[in-house]
Formats: C-alpha cells, structure tokens, sequence
C-alpha cells in the first residue's frame, strides 16, 4: 500500500527517496500517538512498525540513526517492551551495519550503554532478553569486528556472564594488554562523549581501574614525567567538567556522582602537577558565519545524536533547519539536491561538486552572495555532521509560540535552579535581542530550553548583543538581573561586615550555595567575557586611531569615512558596555566572590575597587596611594583565604596602624595561634556578644589544638548565648569528632540540624564536618549501608560547589576535591572494617574490585595519597586529622602518632611553631618513635641550636648505649636502625655549623654515620664539607700570616713560599694536607648519589685545579710531603674518571673545558681524558659545548680543542659518530656564516635557497636540535649513581632536518637573524643568530642560573614558593658570534606598555619619543634628573602595567598566579642581577610570558659591573620602575616582591662558593673584551679584569654592597641588603640619572 501511494505521489517506483522526506514524520507520529501511550499493546506496535520503517528506508538509513537510537533507548528501559524492543535492535543492528558501516562504528558504544540495563541484575543466561541482547552484541561486535577495527577497544566492559563470553574474548582481543596510560587516556576519551550513558558506563569502569592501580597510579603522579602529567591532567579535565553536567535526567545525576566518587579516588592531586584546562576560551568577537558553524557543529549536531528524549532532538533539528536557513545553505544545496537522484550519497557528492565549482567562478553578484555564503559554510562541515545534519535541509519543523508572558523586573528569585532561571533569562534576551543576529537567537530558542550547553555556550553572544545594540531599558534589564543574582550572596550590611570582618554576615536556615552558587559563577563568566570584549575594542579603536592618524588626501579621506562610520559604531557600543560594567558595583562582586570562597576573583574585583577610589603603594610613581582602614581589612580577609604566605605583610603596611582584626588575621596567616587567641579575647572584651569574635576564639582552640577547651567553650556559648545554638553546635562537632567523644558529637549533631542563625565564616567547612560526624555516627554502629548513604549525599552536597568552582579553573575547585579526597578514605575505612569482619564475609557493592582493604595496604596506599597532595598546611591538615581518628579506632597508635609528627612537620615548615610544639607533644603521647628528632628541629629551627643538639644527644643516649656520644665515642653496640644515623648526621652537621666541638669529635661523628650507613651519599658530601671548610679555614689563616700581611698582592708563587718556608701556626697542619680527603668524600658521595651532585662536582673541580696551579710553584715541587700529596690527589682523580658516570662529568663540561690550558701538564692531561671520554658517551651534547672553543682566538686553547675533537672522533666506534662530527663541523661553519651575513642594506628578509643554498642541502644532519631540554642532564629519579642509566634516551630529542628558507633580519645595530629549524619531529624551533656579541657570558649566565634554580629547588623558603629562573639554550659558535633559543610566548616590556599607553591616549608612536627628546634638552640644565622625572616625565606616563595582567590572564586564578609569578621571578632575577652586575635591563631585554607572567631576562652583554663604565653609569641595581612595581599590585615592592628577594638573596649567599666555582671559568676563559688589551701567551694567565668583576660578586654574596651609591665598611644583613637595594632601585634621585632611553618613566 506505502508502495502504491508513492508511486502516485512522486510517479516513481522509489520507495526510500519517497520516504525519506516523511520520515522523521512517521516516527514522530509513531512515538506521539502509540509508543507514549499507557497501552502496552500499541506501544508494542509502534516497536514493530519502526522495525517495518527500517526495512523501507533502505539506504537512506544512516540519516536518521540519532532518532531511531533514541525512541529504542528509550523503549528499553521498560522492562515490559523488552522483547519485543530488542527483536528491533537486532534488526536495526544488521541493517545499519549493511547500510552505512561508518555509522554503526560511530554509535556502538551507545548501543552497548543502552543494552546495559539488560545486562545487569540477577538474570541468568536462560532469561530470553538476556539471550537476545547477546544476540545482538554478538551482531555488533562478533560479526562487524572488522569493521569495528579500534573502535571495539573503547567499548564498556560487559558482565562475565556465560551467554557474553564471545563477545568478551573480541573485545579482550581487541583491547589487548593495554597500559595503564592508554586505559586513562581511553576514560578521558569517554568521559566526553555526547551521550550521558556511555559517559556514565566510562565512569564505573573508571572507578574500578583507580581503584585496582592507586599504587601505579600515585607512582604516575609522583614520576612528573611530561606524558604521565598530561594524561592525569587530561582525566582530571574530563572529571571536573563531568561534574559540572547540567541533565535532569537520572543517568546525569549518577554520572556527576560517579566523577565524583573517580575524583575522591584518584586524590587531591597539588594543582602546580597538572595543566587542568576547565575554560572553554572562545573568542566572543567572531563573524555570523563562524557562530553559525560552531553552533551547529560543536552544539547543536551533539545534542541531535545524543539526545535522550526525542523532543530534544526536535527542538535540536528546529534549530539546525532554521540556521542553515539563515546561513544560505537551504538556498544553496537544496535546488541542487534535488535533481541529484535518489541516493543520499550522490547528494553529497553533487553539494560538493557545487561547492568547488562555486569556487572556480571568478566575482559573485549580489543575487548570489546568499548561496556563496551557504556553500562556504556547508563546505567547513565534516562528512559525518553532513550525514546528520543534511535531513535538515528539507525538514518542515515549526515552533509553536508558547504565549507564555516574559515577566518584568528581575527573573532571578533565590532557591530558583540554574536550569530554569537561565531559561527564562534566555527567553528574555531573545526577544530583546536586534539585529541580523537576532534571527540566530530565535532560530535557538527552542533547545535551549533543554541543552544547558547550548544555552551557556549562547548566552555572551546573546548579551553582549543585547547590551551593544538593545534599548536602553533592555540594558537596565541586564544589570538589575546581574544584581538580583549577586544579591543571593551579597552580605546584608556590607558596610558593616567590612567594618566588623566579612564574617559578621549571618545566614538562616536557608542554603544559598547549591543551584544559586553555579548561578553566580555564570554571571562572573559574563563579565568576565564582556569585560574582555571591551579591552580588545578600546584597544584596537587606539591602534586604528594612531594608524589612520596622518592622512595626506582628499582621497584618502574619503576613502576613509567607512571605516570611521564603523569606528563610530563600535564605540558607542563601548560605552554601553562600560556603562553596564559602571552599574555593578566592584564591591558587591567582591563580596560575591568572597561568600562564594572565589578568593583569587574577590581580590581581583576588590583591588581594581581601591585602586580607582586610591591609587597603589609605589615610591617610582609620581604620587603614591593612602588608603581606608576598612578596605585593607576586606583586602587582608580576602587573601587570608589565598594560599600565598608573603602578600599579607605588604597588605598591612597599606596603613599605618592596624587593628585588633588585622592581628589576628596576620597572625593566623603565619601559624601564631597564641598571638591571635590573645587578640580576639581582647576584641571580645569589647563586644562580649559578638558571633564573629566568639567563633574567631574558637578558631584559634580548634588550630592549637586545645580541643577539649574548645568544648568547654562551646558548651559555655550554648547556655549562654541560646539563639545560636546551630552555630555552636556544628563548632563543638568539629571538636568532638577529632577527639573521638561520640556521646557529645550526638548531642551536638542534634543541635546542628536544629533551626537557627549560623556565621557565613562557619557554613563551609562547619557543614562538611558536620556530615563527617553523621558517617562517623554511622561507622559506630557498624551500618555500613547508612555509611555509604551518607557517604553519597556528602558527595552530592559538594557537586553545586564543585559545578560552581569547575566552571573557572582546578585550583578554585581544589578545597573541594580535598574534601572528596577525605570522603573516600573515609570510604576506605569503611571497607577496611567489613574486610575484618568476624565472618569474613565481602561486599561487594561496597569492596568491589580486587583491591585489598587491609589495614597494611590501605596506611601503604594512604602514605602515597599524601604524597600527591599540596604539600601546605591547610590542604593536608584535614586529611591528618580525618586519618588520626580512624588509626585511632582501628587500634593504630603508631600510625596516630607518625599524623602527629607529620603534621608538626608542616607547622614547622609554615612557621607555626607553637602548633608545631604541641603535635610533637601528641605524638609522644601516641608513643611515636621519631619525635625526638622533629622536636630537635623544631628547637633548630627556632634558633635554640644548643638544645637541639642536647636533644638528640639524649635521646641516643637513652636510644644507644654510648662511651661518650660525640666526643671521641663509638656505640659500644652496633645500630642498624637508620634512625640513629641520621640523628647523628644532624648532631654532626649542627655542631659543624655552630663550632661546638672539636675538630676530632666532629670527624668522629661524622665518620660513625659512614660507618652505620656506608652507602649514604649525604654522609660523604657532608663529611667532604666539613674537610673543605677545614682547608678554607686553614689556608685562609695560614696565608694572612705577618710574613705574608707585608705582601697580600703577591702571587701563588710567594704565597707558596711562605707556606712552605715553615710561616705556619705551631701543630698545625698546613692546609692542603685536608685536600685529598676533602675530595675523596665528594668523590664517594657522588659515587653514591647525584642529591648533591651540583654542589659537589664544581667544587672538587676547583679544589683540583687550585691546587694544580700552587704545585706549580717552585719550591711546592721540591718538598716531598706536597709531592706526595699531589700524586694522592691525582690518584683520586683517575679514579673518579674511572668510577663515576659519564653523565656526571657532562654536567661540569663548561668548567672543565675552561681549564685546557692549566698551567699544570699533569691536571691539563686528565682534564683532556675526561672532556673526550665524554664527547664519546654524548657527542650530541657536547660538541655543542666544544663549538666555541674549538674557533677561539687564543691559538693554544684551539689547538687543545682540534687536539680533543680529534681523539673522540677516532674513537667512536659507530660510523655514525664519526659522520656526526664532519656533519656538526660543517653545521658551525654555515650557522657562522649566516650570524654575519649582512644582507641588503635595508632587507627585512633573506632566503636560505638562494644565499645558503649549501646550508640547505646538507639537511638532514643527525645534530641534535639546541634547545635547553635536549642539552640538559635528566638525572634518575631516585637520586642513586647509575652508570648503565642513559640521560638522552633514543628516541627523546629531534635533530635537526631541516631549516625554513625564509629568515627574518630584525632591525637593530647588529642585523641579528631569526633562523627557524625545523626537528625531525616536526616541530619548528626559531633561534636568534648574533653576530658580533660573545655569547660566552650569555651561556655562563645560564649555567649561573642553572646552578641558581638549583638550589633554589633544595631550599625549603624557596622550594615551597616555587622559585626559579626561566632558562633557554646558549651557544656560542666563536668568540663573538652564536645561538640563542628563541623564548616563545614572550613580550618585551616597552612593546607591552607603549601598546596600553596607545590605548590609553597616552602615546603616539610618532609625536611621544620626540617630545620626550625635547623635554629633556629643555629641562636638563634647569631641573636635576629626579625632578625633570618627577614633574614632567611621570605626569606624561602614568603606571599602567596592572593591566597588562588583567587583560591577558582573563581567569582571576590565572590573574592572581600570573602576577605572583611575576613578582616571585623579578624578584629573583633582581637579585641574581645585582649580584652578577648585570646591567642594560631596558625594555626590550626584559621580557613577559603571556601564559605564566614569568619574568625573563635576555641580552647579557653588559654584564660584571660593565654599566657603571658607560657614559651614563647606571647608578640603579635592575630595574623597579613604577611600571614594573605596577605590577606587583597595590601594595607594591612590599609583601611577595621583597620577601622572595630576601629569600633569593639568603640561599645565594648560603652557597657563595658552589656558585663562585661556576663563574671563575671567565678568568681562566676570559671575555673578548677583557683580553683587547691583554693577549694570551698560550697558558693560563690571572686576568685583571676578570679577577675584578669576580671579586665584585664575592663582596656582594657577602652583603657588601658594591656599585649603588655608598658602600658601607660592613657586610649588611640579607633583609638590610635586600631593602637596600630596593630603595636604591626605586629611588627617583638614581632613577632621574639614568640614559634618556633606558626609559626610567616606563
């Protein structure tokens, strides 16, 4: 009959092209009028008729795959339409497979998640929908295996049912042995599919692979290799993105619960670990036509295939037919289509045929342009969406007007859901909405009503369209809706709780944080779009301004009055914009922000409020600010919740007197609980009443852990303070459940759940523990189904937050993922109890897997989870306390004990040392082993170094038996435990550093360490130092003997003579005789381990070659004891050449490769051995260390070179080799040439083919690529000398393969070149060709910062702030030519502040710099430098930098990190600057990355004190103009910027000798320009100028200050140093002498 009326309809016999049009018809027919009914047997019918549809549609099937899987999704979960559901989905299955193979390849994983329910529960293999489901999946994978090819590894794992088992062994098969990266990185992949119960079914599986690997996985986490970080990232990604899903429907909810539960498994991973990417950054400036096609695209075409309802669909489809309506592809293929026949697939070919043929045309008339633009549109789709999309073409939907009325005022009501609130709120913008792209809008308000993702993806396009181009009163709509929504969290008397402390807020009954919380994080999204819509306007109206300026015609004016009629436009449409921004008071954003404990937005909203109404701390500028009391308390409450241990000092400097509150908050901050306790009782005196004050009383019990006063306390509030008995109630829980008091925490959970007023400082972390105490009360009972309960709406508690914090970045969502961290520990104890169960008996649903929840595995796995955590007080206290109780249930003293000793650890590392002293105290009580020695540290680190020392002496003497412990005693009783080892390496290494004991005694310390751990490296390298300071000590005396006082300036060889000449202190040793000992321990230490091994190795180089250089004197040759000595010291250094790792001497290639010329044959011979043992092991690496030398000037040091090169390259043993030292040589030769290749006079390009066209064909050269990465020594990772470990693997490094033939000449005096290499990887790597620079002192600098970032690494102050020096590759050719690695993502400071400046109506690029000109030629002779600066100059230019930081880092966390970033490097690079005299640090060597706000330096040509020598000596110690102090924030050099100089300036003066090692290579490899006037003889000579610059450095790391201004008689402490030199840095008198373009206004 169908057949019949198609043919009299279409008058042909073609059934599917008849049908085709009137399918989605007939099935939503179908679905409306049978299968919705209640009536099982027409629903049944409707299944048949779907399955009788599916044999008509033939080859057009494929078109409509989304739908039908939906209406059978859907059928299946009705356990009474099953049998008859499945029959379909075998049949849809084989046609589809025989239809449109692809297809079924993209939807099977959604197959296998809709036969799921089927597959679950307690059937048996006889259950006839059991035997046709694995019918079906047999169909699908057993069958369509090829087909299926690697899709099949990504399907969910089935159930091992008996009627599964084909269907299990294919997918085995396919799956392999997969690895434990590749099976994360599948989960990732299926955590974002379209479709919610493949994502769901992801989830379980991935639940149970963390839990079977914790241990794997925490090993993959702790390895921080680059690939294993990428993959945790990527998951964590995945999680927290799943946890934000916005679905009404029940699979929705069990998936943000599932990621939930992954999240607490894998465990709060540090957030510096992983590059967590939560933000969908898009650009909101974009054409129609690129909205259209990511609309569709990446929407719209999603929701159609994986809708669950088919009303979703349709209204999805609506959207799709209406958009490509507007889009001109209806106009455009349609027409076309038509005539292309029956097959769907011919339409496509024939849509594509138009499209090229289109393309071919030569103009497009106005009558087409609708088509072009369809075409062009249609053409950017991939074939599958086409697939899915192309029924839309010819569809008819239509959407009814609901009628509904828009409300007026504001929509937003509190306790409203995100859903619904952002529906209506659409709607209304909808119709607000002008312009061609209303159209767009309207053609979407249908789905939006069911696709949160479209609706959020929609919503900035829609608003700032409303906002540019609506009405006024639409505009005033916009901003009383934002701060309807602001208002839910806004404080009821703002200006009292700024007042009071941002906590006197209070909060009823009532819950704002759930669906209001994701509400207000939407509107932060807004305005952070809107905000940086307007940034790039203003900006590009000031760039097109200062180019359109001179106009030199008539034409060209005209020409112009387009764009100046669009300039016009654009901004008026800034204003408005502005204006709604104007109408939002920063201060209720802040407060928002601060309730919604976004403190890094808070404070970004917060501070750009102060600095308008104030102005910032900065002495460079020409005024600085004053600020209100009550803003810097809001400032400091505010970055009290920043995890950031230095900026509240600078915030209290803000005014000159601080309050009882800004005690107490400094206080808290730095651990002195006590103090804080002090200042609150005082506050409380004043205001006996006050909530906010009581509960900051409590606050500071609860951290000292004085928990049974609190208790006290709060039953005391209770009786008399009745009204807020919720609030003291959950206060006491806090207590109660750490001291494990049940009875209490009963009747305080029942005053919890009362009604009542709580404090919004309390509704966070409060409530969480109050739903930890419910588990605990569960656990008590042992009713573990009520545990997992709770367990389930703890997590579900936290999902709004999450969803909310998940929407900005990992770190904003990280306290929560601690709490999940938490939970499922809790989850484990939980287990861990049921595991020892009498009976024995295991539950599955609550121990599933095969994980071992035993008490032994479970302390093993916990240890690890900590590891991985940030290693702060904040986040791992909660965990310790959590894990102190249930140790302490489960009978686990020890372990209770070491929670105490780690959390006193903490404390000590924070500074908290009064919480510190009590947790030892715990843990003595708990019976902990160790406390003793953390209690010894703590009694260190507090300065009391002889009662440390007293008490590890006590204790091994209480431990150990001992004659006399630590003078000249031995244990009468030998010791394995390495405990006692390492006590009496502290007690050896403390009373080193304080002169306690004798020599004897120390050395005897130091040697019964060796002796108890004989394969210790740090009893070696400390044991070396102590032999080392011996020998400083020694010859320091020894030489400043009176027969020597007559004559200091003498040379090795008179100082010599005098040693030896018996000018000696009576029985004393002369001070070699310690050498061979001092360098046969570092050398054992080495051997052992590489923890030391920069510190070490430098330093036995230079005791080697100093030692070389005085044997030389000639009456050292002739004594026989110094004989004898030096033949030891030589034996000692064979032996390291024979026993220590070759990857080892690569670290200290430069040093060595300096001292080729040593006076010493004998040192210049081994030296040779080693440089060429190396070049063997690793000719990648250092022959571009050799590159330089081997063209020196100095004809013995180049011959030394030739001499070395050659011997490797007889060597090698590989053809290989060989050829990659003729292929490096002839590689250096055409780089040299290029650095001095001048080119025509005025090109800006050259092109290799045609003027190095040799360099061209010699590619590809097996060279190693120069990049930093690949030129850097990767060390094993447990910290033991290996000498079968390999540094480079195969495989790690690209060479090089070949170079872009266009080479851009950049315009300064030297004509450098920008060369791009490309790697045989693929990757492009630009570098910089200098010509005419010695590069030698760039790449020392690097090795100097190496060193730096070294020890920086080991320093406990600087390694938890994260300090370090960015690092790139430097390599020097000749003498004055090389390579430098081009810094990627960077920006110089003059270009990043003449661009604002532009902006700002500040500067024009052609007036600005000529004026300055004249202002300082008419000025200079009658104002001085710091007045020309202060009156006329700084007025010109006011600080802008801060915006620099706001406009590229558009995330406040990213905003707050990337400025921390930034003061924490400048101020490290200050410091190391100052100390090296590193000077020029005008603009455009300072440069700025805009993914991390590091700070980086480049350009080390004026370098050791070299700009004090210039005309115009620079008089500042680098560079903190007001620009640069800009940055730092309002509060200035204060706060971060000074401490981390303190910090840099205290480790670099720890270890003035390790870095010393690394620069006196320049006296004995001197500068260029050092040796113009002194020409090397061929030897080693002592270099004046080098001696000079270097003993500048010495006196500097030893608090001299030395070329600022006056240097004082005495070294100066490190913070007067520090605070000396910013002072000097800043002041406006040195600043105001300084070179014109050095620029000190910028």
């Amino acid at each position: 009959m169908i057949q019949e009326v198609a043919s009299i309809v279409s008058g042909s016999d073609d059934l599917p092209s008849f049908l085709k049009l009137h399918f989605v018809g007939l099935l939503n027919s179908i679905d409306r009028k049978l299968l919705r009914t209640e009536d099982v047997p027409s629903q049944r019918q409707a299944l048949r008729c779907i399955e009788r549809l599916l044999d008509m549609i033939g080859p057009h099937l494929n078109a409509f795959v989304p739908k039908i899987l939906t209406l059978l999704t859907r059928a299946v979960q009705e356990e009474h339409l099953q049998s008859t559901c499945l029959n379909v989905w075998l049949s849809f299955v084989r046609k589809l497979a025989h239809v449109s193979p692809s297809n079924l390849k993209i939807v099977a994983s959604q197959i296998v998640a809709a036969l799921m329910p089927c597959l679950e529960g307690p059937q048996t293999d006889q259950a006839p929908h059991l035997s046709i489901a694995a019918e079906i999946l047999e169909e699908l994978v057993v069958s369509n295996k090829d087909i299926l090819e690697d899709q099949a590894r990504e399907l969910p794992l089935l159930p091992s049912l008996p009627a599964l088992a084909k269907v299990n062994s294919v997918l085995q098969e396919a799956r392999g042995v997969l690895s434990l990266h590749n099976q994360l990185c599948q989960a990732a992949d299926g955590l974002r599919h379209e479709n919610l119960s493949v994502c769901y079914a992801t989830g379980v599986e991935l639940k149970k692979v963390l839990r079977a690997k914790r241990k794997d996985i925490t090993s993959m986490i702790l390895g921080e290799a680059a690939i294993d970080a990428d993959v945790i990232s990527n998951l964590f990604t995945a999680l927290l993105r799943g946890c934000a899903e916005e679905s009404r429907t029940s699979i929705g909810q069990k998936f943000k619960l599932v990621c939930a539960e992954c999240l607490g498994e894998l465990g709060a991973v540090d957030p510096v670990k992983l590059q967590v990417n939560l933000r969908r950054h898009s650009k909101i400036e974009r054409s129609d036509e690129d909205l259209l096609f990511e609309l569709i695209n990446e929407h719209l075409a999603r929701v159609l295939r994986a809708a669950s309802d088919t009303d979703v669909q349709d209204a999805a489809a609506l959207a799709i037919q209406e958009l490509l309506k507007i889009g001109g592809c209806q106009t455009a293929l349609v027409g076309r289509a038509t005539h292309s026949g029956p097959s769907k697939s011919k339409m496509l070919s024939h849509i594509t045929e138009a499209v090229k043929s289109s393309s071919k045309d030569g103009g497009v008339s106005s009558s087409d342009s609708l088509r072009e633009k369809g075409l062009s549109l249609w053409s950017r789709f991939s074939d599958d969406v086409k697939d899915i999309i192309a029924p839309c073409l010819t569809s008819k939907y239509l959407l009814k007007h609901s009628g509904a009325v828009i409300p007026s005022g504001p929509i937003f009501r509190p306790g409203m859901s995100f859903r619904r609130w952002m529906y209506l709120w659409i709607r209304r913008l909808v119709s607000q909405a002008t312009g061609q792209r209303s159209e767009i809008f309207t053609a979407c308000r249908g789905v939006i009503r069911h696709d949160m993702g479209t609706a959020i993806f929609l919503l900035p396009y829609l608003l700032l369209n409303v906002v540019c181009d609506g009405s006024s009163e639409a505009r005033t709509s916009v901003t009383d809706e934002i701060l309807a929504v602001l208002a839910e969290a806004a404080c009821p008397d703002f200006d009292l709780a700024l007042s009071n402390g941002i906590g006197e807020c209070i909060s009823n009954q009532h819950n704002w944080s759930g669906p209001s919380e994701v509400s207000i994080q939407a509107v932060f999204t807004l305005l952070d779009n809107m905000g940086q819509w307007l940034d790039d306007c203003k900006q590009n109206l000031a760039l097109n301004d200062s180019i359109q300026a001179p106009m030199p015609s008539k034409a060209t004016r005209s020409n112009a009055s387009q764009p100046t009629k669009e300039a016009s436009r654009l901004a008026m449409q800034c204003d408005h914009v502005s204006q709604v921004l104007a109408a939002i008071p920063k201060q209720a954003l802040a407060g928002a922000s601060f309730r919604c404990q976004a403190y890094a937005r808070a404070f970004l909203y917060f501070e750009t409020y102060v600095r308008e109404k104030c102005g910032a701390l900065n002495p460079a500028a020409e005024s600085t600010g004053s600020f209100a009391h009550k803003d810097v308390t809001f400032l400091l409450e505010i970055y009290g919740g920043l995890d950031e241990p230095d900026g509240l000092s600078g915030l209290a400097l803000l005014r000159s007197s601080s309050s009882l509150r800004d005690q107490v908050l400094i206080n808290e901050k730095a651990g002195n609980w006590a103090e804080a306790l002090t200042c609150c009782e005082q506050a409380l005196q004043l205001d006996p009443n006050s909530l906010t004050r009581q509960s900051g009383v409590l606050d500071c019990l609860l951290n000292m852990g004085h928990l049974q006063t609190m208790i006290t306390h709060v039953d005391g509030l209770i009786a008399r303070m009745p009204d807020y008995i919720k609030e003291w109630s959950m206060r006491g829980v806090q207590a109660a459940w750490r001291l494990g008091q049940w009875d209490l925490l009963d009747e305080y959970v029942i005053g919890a759940d009362s009604d009542g007023i709580i404090s919004t400082s309390t509704e966070g972390n409060a409530s969480f523990d109050l739903r930890l105490a419910k588990i605990f009360q569960a656990l008590r009972k042992r009713d573990h189904y009520k545990v997992a309960e709770q367990l389930m709406q703890c997590r579900l508690a936290l999902l709004a937050p999450l969803a909310a914090a998940s929407m900005e970045s990992y770190a904003r969502a990280y306290p929560v993922v601690v709490k999940l961290h938490m939970l499922q520990e809790l989850e484990d104890f939980n287990s861990m109890i049921l595991t020892a169960d009498e009976d024995g008996k295991r539950h599955e649903e609550l121990a599933e897997g095969s994980y071992s929840f035993t008490k032994e595995h479970v302390v093993q796995d916990w240890e690890g989870r900590l590891k991985i955590t940030q290693p702060s007080l904040w986040t791992r206290e909660p965990i310790l306390a959590l894990r102190r109780l249930v140790y302490s249930a489960s009978n686990m003293p020890s372990e209770v004990g070491g929670c105490w000793l780690h959390y006193a650890k903490l404390c000590r590392a924070a500074g908290h040392y009064e919480t510190a002293n009590r947790a030892i105290l715990q843990a003595q009580s708990s019976g902990a082993l160790n406390s003793y020695m953390e209690r010894a540290k703590l009694l260190w680190d507090t300065k009391r170094t002889h009662c440390a020392i007293s008490e590890l002496q006590q204790a091994l003497v209480n431990a150990v038996p001992t004659e006399d412990l630590g003078v000249r005693g031995t244990m009468t009783s030998g010791s394995e435990d390495p405990n006692v080892a390492k006590a009496l390496l502290l007690i050896a290494r403390w009373v080193h550093h304080t002169g306690q004991k004798q020599k004897e005694d120390v050395i005897s310390l130091y040697t019964r360490v060796k002796e108890l751990q004989p394969r210790w490296e740090k009893s070696y390298f400390f044991m070396a130092k102590y032999y080392d300071d011996l020998l400083a000590d020694a010859r320091r005396r020894q030489e400043e003997t009176p027969e020597m006082s007559n004559n200091r300036g003498t040379s090795v060889k008179r100082q010599t003579m005098s040693i030896s000449g018996n000018a000696i202190v009576a029985d004393e040793k002369s001070w070699w005789t310690y050498l061979p000992d001092a360098l046969l321990f570092y050398a054992k230490g080495l051997h052992k381990g590489h923890r030391h091994l920069f510190q070490a190795l430098p330093r036995l180089l230079t005791l080697w070659f100093e030692f070389g250089t005085v044997y030389q004197g000639e009456t050292m040759t002739k004594d026989k004891g110094v004989k004898t000595i030096h033949a030891r010291v030589m034996s000692i250094m064979r032996g390291c050449l024979k026993d220590l790792p070759t990857y080892q001497w690569l670290t200290a290639l430069p040093q060595l490769v300096s001292r080729i010329c040593h006076q010493n044959e004998e040192v210049v011979r081994l030296v040779k051995h080693i440089i060429t043992t190396v070049l063997q092991a690793y000719p990648q690496q250092a022959l571009w260390t050799m590159a330089a030398v081997s063209k020196s000037t100095v004809p013995a040091r180049r011959e030394a070179a030739a001499e070395i090169l050659q011997q490797a390259r007889n060597a090698a043993h590989q053809e290989r080799d060989r050829v990659l030292f003729n292929q490096f040589t002839g590689l250096c030769e055409q780089m040299i040439k290029l650095c001095f290749y001048a080119g025509q006079p005025k090109a800006q390009m050259l092109s290799i083919s045609a003027e190095f066209s040799s360099l061209k064909r010699m590619m590809p050269v097996g060279v190693v690529m120069p990049i930093q990465r690949a030129l850097t020594v990767t060390l094993p990772a447990n910290g033991v000398t290996d000498s079968s470990y390999n540094p480079f693997p195969a495989g790690d490094d690209s060479t090089i393969s070949g170079i872009k033939d266009d080479v851009e000449i950049l315009a300064s005096l030297q004509r450098p070149k920008k060369v791009v290499l490309i790697g045989s990887d693929g990757t492009d790597h630009p570098f910089l060709c200098k010509p005419k620079d010695d590069l030698r002192k760039d790449a020392r600098m690097m090795e100097f910062t190496t060193m730096i970032n070294r020890l920086l690494s080991k320093d406990p102050k600087s390694r938890r702030r994260r300090l370090y020096i960015r690092t790139f590759a430097v390599i020097p050719l000749t003498e004055d030519c090389g390579m430098v690695e081009w810094v990627l993502h960077t920006r110089g400071l003059r270009h990043i502040l003449q661009d604002i400046y532009v902006a700002c109506g500040k500067f024009d690029r052609q007036k600005t710099n000529p004026t300055i000109k004249h202002t300082y030629k008419q000025y200079q002779e009658k104002l001085s430098g710091a007045e020309l600066l202060r009156t006329k100059l700084l007025p010109m230019f006011p600080p802008v930098f801060h915006k620099w930081f706001v406009n590229t880092f558009s995330e406040p966390e990213s905003w707050f990190q990337a400025r921390v970033a930034y003061a924490r490097t400048t101020a490290v690079w200050s410091m190391v600057g100052h100390i090296v005299g590193l000077g020029d640090r005008h603009g455009e060597n300072i440069l700025f990355d805009s993914t991390s706000g590091d700070c980086v330096h480049v350009d080390f040509s004026c370098l050791f004190d070299k700009g004090l020598q210039l005309e115009k000596p620079e008089l500042v110690p680098f560079r903190l103009t007001q620009n640069m102090v800009d940055g730092l924030g309002i509060t200035g050099y204060e706060g971060v910027f000074s401490r981390v100089c303190e910090i840099t300036l205290s480790v670099l003066r720890a270890h003035r000798e390790t870095l010393m090692s690394v620069l006196v290579t320049f006296i004995h490899d001197p500068l260029v320009e050092w040796t113009k006037y002194h020409k090397s003889s061929g030897v080693e000579v002592q270099n004046p100028h080098a001696q000079r610059a270097l003993a500048n450095i010495e006196a500097r790391l030893q608090g001299v200050v030395v070329g600022v201004g006056a240097a004082p008689s005495l070294p100066l402490s490190v913070e007067g140093q520090a605070h000396r030199l910013i002072a000097e840095a800043v002041s406006l008198e040195n600043l105001g002498k300084m070179y014109i373009w050095w620029m000190p206004w910028f």
